[in-house]
């Protein structure tokens, strides 16, 4: 699981849709723009998030070690059409954000987000539950959601006029190519 920001545009994802149809490299090229509008919080994000293991546990080589996890935030301009299930019921595509920025890997995601439900060991067994975890992490870090969405409202503002602009643009772009098919 993944903790990630997401923004919602009426008919952005239709129009990119159509523009790869008719002009792929174009539809890269606003691609890259779109990401690079949400270079702010990346950077704001990419800052927050520690180069050392929060917890000396999180010291070695498997899945949940603390590896260069800042190079897991991730922009991702999503066009996904809706799944089958939710064609039947006359949506086209999902209603889930067209710009999204994501924390990947399971540490990230785990110290990102520890703490955050009601069950604060998430293990039944015994053997692999930590109950200090996330107490431990509130203590050296701050409370969940640590990187993502604390540094999310500090700079949404900024990402979505940024955003918006090229939005604009796309979208008198794609009435132009449509208007001459």
């Amino acid at each position: 699981m993944a903790a990630s920001v997401g923004i919602e545009y009426d008919g952005l994802k239709q129009a990119l849709r159509e523009i790869g149809k008719i002009d792929p490299a174009l539809r890269r090229q606003i691609t890259k723009d779109i990401k690079s509008a949400a270079d702010p919080l990346v950077s704001a994000i990419k800052d927050s998030i520690p180069s050392s293991p929060p917890l000396t546990g999180q010291k070695h080589n498997g899945r949940t070690a603390w590896k260069n996890e800042s190079k897991n935030i991730v922009v991702k301009v999503d066009t996904r059409k809706a799944r089958k299930r939710n064609l039947e019921q006359g949506a086209q595509f999902e209603s889930i954000g067209t710009v999204k920025i994501t924390a990947k890997g399971a540490a990230l995601s785990m110290a990102d987000m520890a703490g955050r439900g009601p069950n604060q060991t998430r293990n039944r067994n015994p053997l692999r539950a930590r109950p200090n975890f996330a107490q431990d992490l509130t203590s050296k870090l701050r409370t969940p959601s640590r990187f993502v969405w604390a540094r999310s409202d500090d700079f949404i503002d900024e990402v979505t006029r940024n955003v918006d602009k090229i939005v604009q643009e796309v979208m008198g772009e794609a009435q132009k190519r449509i208007v001459k098919r």
